[in-house]
């Protein structure tokens, strides 16, 4: 039996959060850096531009002063004198598609069955909790994957009476009644941003995570990237594809633009039933847990909502895009039940 579907959802009027108090950004047109020229170290003492020595005045002066001077931003802020004011309303929106198909079948004493999604869920706020807008007067510029979305999730099953000693008697009782079972789990992994420690904007946004984001100068996918292995800490990505952003602007990294690892599990079990009298009983499981001990690595980061893992996602730190850790390797576990 196979059934295949179209599932879709959309959501209106959720709920997201901001800064109300975020001060307006440096309109690109009055931007004294260049693509590619980040903030120097010398520039608020000199205020130029460290490449092409245009010197910085009014507003980006003002955002230069708030980014990297020590400027403070609360007299400059929309409602002065106070910091950040956290805005909730219920203004944000989701929209999920997604393909689902499923088939089981019985082949004698063997019941098989499989599970496939290909989805995409596609929001510019995944939950209350998340803090990812990095502008808060520009919310259109936040709609990308869901925290949560995974693209390909694939479940197969399958559970065997084991067809030996069927017969009845002694060698029935005590080898026979064997039933063998297991299921295989392979699913994408979340989405998460690479972001920056520091307010490269200069717009003293309180509830970003990430203050800003990198700009991306290659293709984070292609190498060098190192040789596969069992080892960590390894990155999964062209740490050479990413730069210090732009001076003043929000970086042009988007919103969950990478994926953690990809998960892929096997567990197996072995069960069998003792029967004793009518009301009375045995069980005994073996059961294996990550059975091939296949290295399941942890999440590199995830934004609020989503996977947990290291938090290596913020640019120029340490770690920066490895994956630290792995999940669990392959566990054993013998069960016994009496049953009256």
């Amino acid at each position: 039996m196979g059934t295949i579907s179209y599932v879709g959802t959309k959501g209106t009027h959720l709920v997201r959060v901001s800064d109300l108090n975020q001060l307006a950004p440096l309109p690109l047109s009055q931007d004294p850096y260049q693509p590619g020229e980040a903030i120097g170290p010398d520039d608020c003492t000199t205020m130029r531009t460290p490449q092409g020595h245009v010197r910085i005045r009014g507003a980006a002066a003002t955002h230069l002063g708030v980014a990297a001077c020590g400027l403070l931003a609360d007299p400059l802020r929309p409602f002065p004198g106070y910091t950040t004011i956290t805005h909730i309303e219920e203004a944000s929106s989701s929209i999920y598609h997604a393909l689902q198909a499923s088939v089981r079948r019985n082949v004698g004493q063997l019941q098989l069955s499989a599970a496939y999604t290909y989805s995409h869920s596609i929001d510019d706020a995944s939950d209350r909790s998340d803090s990812s807008f990095v502008n808060s007067y520009n919310f259109a510029s936040n709609r990308a994957s869901s925290n949560f979305d995974e693209r390909h999730i694939l479940d197969f099953s399958y559970v065997w009476d084991l067809p030996f000693f069927k017969g009845q008697g002694l060698a029935n009782k005590a080898l026979g009644g064997w039933e063998f079972s297991g299921i295989t789990s392979i699913s994408s992994g979340t989405p998460f941003s690479p972001v920056l420690s520091q307010d490269n904007a200069g717009v003293a946004n309180g509830i970003s995570g990430g203050l800003a984001r990198p700009d991306v100068v290659g293709n984070p996918k292609a190498g060098p990237l190192p040789a596969p292995d069992t080892g960590f800490p390894r990155s999964f990505y062209n740490l050479n594809a990413f730069a210090a952003p732009r001076g003043l602007s929000f970086g042009d990294a988007g919103r969950n633009s990478l994926r953690n690892p990809r998960y892929t599990n096997f567990d197996m079990a072995l069960f069998k039933h003792f029967a004793i009298t009518e009301r009375m009983g045995f069980e005994f499981r073996a059961e294996a847990f990550n059975v091939f001990n296949h290295t399941e690595w942890l999440p590199i980061a995830g934004d609020s909502g989503s996977a947990g893992g290291s938090g290596n996602n913020t640019f120029g730190s340490a770690g920066f895009l490895e994956v630290s850790g792995a999940h669990n390797p392959r566990i054993l576990q013998l069960g016994a039940k009496f049953l009256f």
